[in-house]
C-alpha cells in the first residue's frame, strides 16, 4: 500500500507515462499514415510512369512504320503501255494522226491570233 504522497507520486508518474504514451502513438499514427500515403502516391506515379512508357512505345512503333512506309519506292502507277505493244502498223498510224492534229491545232492557233 502507497502512503497518500506515494499514490499521488505514483498517479503522476502514471499519467506522465500514459500522456507520453498518447503523444508517441499519435506520432506514430502520423508516420504510418504518411509512409501509405507516399507509398500510394508512387505507386500512382509508377502506374502514370508505365502508361507513359506504352504511349511512347506506340509512338515510336507508328513513327517506325510510318518512316519504313515513307522510305520504299512508290509503286509504279500501271500504264497500258507496260501492258499492250501497238504494231507498227497502228504507230505509223498513230505517228501521221498525230502530226495531221497537231498542224491542224497550230493552223487554228496561228488564224485566231
Amino acid at each position: 500500500m502507497f502512503d497518500k504522497n506515494g499514490y499521488a507520486e505514483e498517479a503522476h508518474r502514471h499519467n506522465k507515462a500514459m500522456e507520453n504514451l498518447t503523444a508517441e502513438r499519435e506520432k506514430y499514427l502520423e508516420e504510418v499514415t504518411d509512409r501509405r500515403n507516399r507509398i500510394a502516391q508512387l505507386r500512382e506515379k509508377l502506374i502514370d510512369a508505365n502508361r507513359d512508357i506504352k504511349s511512347t512505345n506506340q509512338l515510336l512503333e507508328l513513327a517506325r512504320r510510318i518512316n519504313e512506309l515513307t522510305r520504299k519506292a512508290m509503286p509504279r502507277k500501271p500504264q497500258l503501255s507496260n501492258h499492250y505493244k501497238p504494231s507498227s502498223e497502228m504507230e505509223e498510224y498513230m505517228t501521221i494522226f498525230g502530226l495531221v492534229a497537231g498542224g491542224a491545232m497550230g493552223g487554228l492557233a496561228y488564224l485566231i491570233l
